[in-house]
């Protein structure tokens, strides 16, 4: 398979190709004869174009590593900065990489669905119908309205379909959901004659994963817009808790890995995980995540096992949360992100890296997992998670969401939530050929350490508390999503853990920022339906509809 950061540029001679052939073929001259039937350049195979929409799934989903340290760790309260970003609150490539996805969907789904053997792509289309509604998803939970029933369509050759209208977020949700339920009812996990795309990316041919995967979605945007739709997203989330749902803590992490991602490469254009740190080394371990992992500063204090994976001590040896909201900006040195603290150069323990370093840093190896030569077993990007879908099946239960309230099956999917990711990080530290210092000695947790957190005050279930317990787990174990940790907070009305100290600071710096702006190309080309869209304001701080 090709190397995963070289695919985008075949996925764009690919998709050029289908439009450069859909002109071609409505041509009647050759060289050699007027008039004769052109037999130019085929187009790109459904293989192919599948292969190559794998190019832009992450970024275009996540919005990029870079993006995330600068701002969305700091606005979720998952890390901080100990000041902010020199970097504007913008992030264009995910827009770009989607819509250049898009027209490859469009197309497949179009070529598939006319097929006269179209049965034999059930399964096929039901992945690409899924891959679709989760990239248009999390694009619109960071953008708001998005153009999207229209666009996309430009292999149809109509100038019409260049300069298109912004649909309303409710629904492009609908719309969505409409195909994760297709997907879901009609995955075929037992006919031998469906048409496969022979590829290994994300989940292969594991049908039954796929349908989880898929129904594990509808989970997530059904209680997404629950408080603004409850009409529609009731019965779908009370359909998705009937059917199959991601469960094994390990096995149904869905995602980019290494496992079917061969060569994949996790610093993509030099943006990815090593970015994060080497442009934002101000990154450092907020107080309001360290203050539900430990009791207090000290070792001893730590009763999450999370703690020591997520984040490092400072230059001093010692745990210290930067305030995550302080009065005014307090500075920090060293260099704890200098790629020379590899193994293989000056190692972890070199003290010139740390000297001046005076608060606890994200742990050095997330800049470096997946991305050393030869290292294996690096954490994957994260598209959803069993541990994720376990805390979506409590909220239901304990709001009565769809399903009539049940204190008892919020309790229980809770707490298999809190184990499912505890195992999963447990697993990835341990298994990660990078990890070192702090690495687990074995791949789960004993039920010392499940017990450590689920008998903690600050963990405990408690049904008269059961959404704050519920909200402030899903936003720890989205420490590697925060973009999907910034959708819970704005759609549950700032409900996840946040630091109460400070707060006109906190609204200053990040409290107002709500959405991202719509990339300069659309005021600029797609001018009449952008001014449609924002009424000519495109404010950061305008909520999005999904948004309480």
């Amino acid at each position: 398979m090709l190397k995963y950061h070289h695919i985008k540029q075949y996925t764009a001679v690919a998709i050029a190709t289908v439009f450069i052939t859909a002109i071609l073929a409505s041509c009647t001259k050759n060289f050699q004869k007027e008039n004769a039937t052109y037999s130019g350049p085929a187009s790109a195979t459904l293989s192919q174009l599948y292969t190559g929409i794998g190019a832009n799934l992450d970024r275009a989903a996540d919005i990029g590593d870079n993006a995330e340290a600068r701002w969305l760790y700091p606005i979720t309260q998952l890390g901080a900065v100990y000041a902010v970003s020199d970097f504007g609150f913008e992030e264009n490539q995910n827009w770009q990489l989607f819509y250049a996805n898009l027209p490859a969907m469009n197309q497949m789904l179009s070529t598939m669905q006319s097929s006269p053997d179209s049965a034999t792509y059930i399964n096929a289309e039901g992945m690409v119908k899924v891959l679709r509604a989760y990239q248009a998803l999390e694009l619109s939970n960071t953008y708001g309205d998005l153009p999207y029933f229209k666009a996309g369509r430009a292999f149809s050759g109509s100038t019409a379909d260049l300069k298109v209208s912004f649909d309303k977020q409710q629904a492009i949700y609908l719309s969505c959901l409409s195909d994760l339920t297709w997907a879901v009812n009609h995955f075929n996990t037992t006919s031998t004659a469906q048409f496969t795309f022979g590829s290994e990316f994300l989940l292969g041919n594991n049908i039954g994963q796929w349908k989880a995967f898929a129904n594990s979605l509808r989970l997530r945007y059904a209680l997404t817009i629950y408080d603004k739709d409850n009409a529609d997203a009731g019965p779908i989330i009370a359909d998705a808790l009937t059917k199959p749902l991601l469960t094994d803590p390990v096995a149904d992490v869905v995602g980019l890995s290494q496992a079917n991602v061969p060569d994949i490469s996790f610093d993509i254009d030099g943006a990815g995980r090593a970015f994060f740190f080497r442009q934002e080394s101000r990154a450092r371990m907020g107080s309001t995540l360290w203050n539900l992992l430990s009791d207090n500063n000290t070792d001893s204090g730590i009763f999450d096992l999370r703690a020591t994976i997520y984040f490092e001590k400072n230059g001093n040896g010692e745990w210290a949360p930067y305030p995550q909201n302080p009065v005014t900006p307090i500075s920090d040195g060293g260099d704890p992100y200098n790629t020379k603290r590899d193994p293989a150069n000056d190692g972890w323990g070199a003290p010139a890296y740390k000297a001046g370093n005076l608060y606890s840093d994200y742990n050095y190896y997330w800049g470096r997992d997946g991305n050393i030569s030869g290292s294996t077993g690096a954490c994957p990007e994260i598209f959803i998670s069993a541990a994720e879908t376990y805390f979506l099946k409590a909220e239901a239960y304990a709001r009565g969401a769809g399903v009539a309230q049940n204190s008892a099956a919020a309790k229980s999917a809770y707490e298999s939530g809190v184990t499912a990711s505890l195992t999963f990080w447990k697993n990835m530290a341990f298994n990660s050929s990078v990890w070192v210092v702090n690495k687990p000695t074995s791949a789960t947790p004993t039920t010392a350490e499940i017990s450590a957190v689920l008998t903690n005050p600050k963990a405990a279930w408690d049904a008269n508390n059961a959404l704050k317990l519920i909200y402030a787990q899903e936003w720890i174990d989205l420490f590697r999503q925060p973009w999907v940790a910034w959708a819970l907070l704005r759609r549950t009305g700032g409900a996840t853990p946040m630091d109460p100290s400070n707060p006109a600071g906190y609204k200053q710096n990040y409290g107002s920022l709500q959405r991202y702006q719509y990339p300069g190309d659309e005021q600029l080309l797609n001018n009449a339906n952008w001014k449609a869209a924002t009424g000519g304001s495109d404010l950061t701080s305008t909520k999005i509809w999904i948004a309480k």
